[in-house]
């Protein structure tokens, strides 16, 4: 709901965001977020679990695997 907002006032400002709620970790949808990854050339991972050793991490190195040479800047 946070980030709903969030990439609402990006919206406002002319700032265009595209929010991919996972569900569920198994099986994740790395395809989605693959597809957005290569339209917009940037990630932000936003998940409550611990720093080190949660599943953002693995989101990260998939991304990086499959989409580096799309990314404008580092996976935030």
């Amino acid at each position: 709901e946070i980030l709903e907002k969030a990439a609402d006032m990006a919206q406002e400002i002319g700032i265009s965001c595209e929010v991919i709620d996972l569900r569920s970790i198994l099986p994740w949808d790395a395809d989605t977020i693959c597809e957005s990854v290569m339209k917009t050339g940037r990630l932000l991972i936003n998940h409550e679990a611990p720093l080190t050793g949660g599943f953002a991490s693995e989101i990260a190195a998939t991304v990086q695997e499959k989409c580096f040479l799309y990314l404008e800047s580092p996976i935030a």
